[in-house]
């Protein structure tokens, strides 16, 4: 039997649980345009809308993505959507026999979302640890965490995208100030980091799965992330 999670409100912390949406399938990443609208990610492929309370029945977007693990996963709207109305999603796509990623930057257009630009493809993919999150910083850079696809190997060779955290400019340029030249690395040896945050001081927090039942169990890791630094995978 699959365990149940339940949400639950915290009267102490002022924290109250409402349903805002429901019958999703697998829900996976969120940002909200100015004006309040959710935007999320279903990993089957669909991007919804909840506008004014209320989950809008049509996908804004649907795509053929790549499975298990993998689908559509990050989205982040740009800091500037006002001026450009800009949105990214990270997902997985089947290409031949080959399985990877890509962060894709999207443009809404008279309630239609339209490709404007692919600013990383081949970003190494499988069926398990693809990473996938996309997140604007207070430097306003694009953040993007990759997983190691299932090759361990991949997390410390510099010259793969996978495994890593990567940092760009919302037009998929290379930040002068990144750690290496000419990459998007930001930081190496990664497992599978699925989420990233910054502290009031502006520090990079990532959360990160580590394995289950090979090289143990039980070995998440929650990383301050310092440019250029390796958190050691696989090793």
């Amino acid at each position: 039997m699959i365990p149940l999670a339940y949400a639950q409100d915290y009267p102490e912390y002022n924290v109250t649980v409402q349903t805002v949406a429901k019958n999703l399938t697998i829900p996976w990443s969120v940002d909200w345009t100015p004006d309040g609208t959710m935007l999320f990610t279903e990993r089957d492929g669909h991007l919804r809308v909840v506008k004014e309370g209320k989950l809008l029945e049509d996908p804004l977007l649907s795509l053929g993505v790549g499975g298990v693990e993998g689908g559509m996963l990050g989205i982040a709207v740009d800091p500037n959507y006002l001026e450009n109305n800009y949105i990214y999603i990270y997902y997985t796509y089947n290409e031949f026999l080959s399985t990877s990623n890509k962060l894709v930057r999207y443009q809404l257009s008279d309630d239609v979302l339209v490709e404007d630009k692919v600013l990383l493809e081949g970003i190494p993919g499988g069926p398990f640890h693809d990473g996938g999150r996309i997140q604007f910083g207070p430097d306003e850079k694009l953040y993007v965490t990759t997983g190691d696809a299932g090759n361990p190997g991949l997390s410390q060779d510099i010259d793969s995208l996978g495994g890593k955290i990567l940092r760009i400019n919302s037009d998929g340029t290379i930040p002068e100030d990144n750690p290496w030249d000419n990459s998007p690395v930001y930081s190496i040896g990664h497992r599978n980091p699925q989420g990233i945050d910054w502290d009031e001081h502006d520090n990079l927090v990532s959360t990160e799965h580590g394995p289950s039942g090979w090289r143990g169990v039980a070995q998440d890791e929650i990383n301050v992330i310092i440019p250029g630094a390796n958190y050691g995978w696989p090793d």
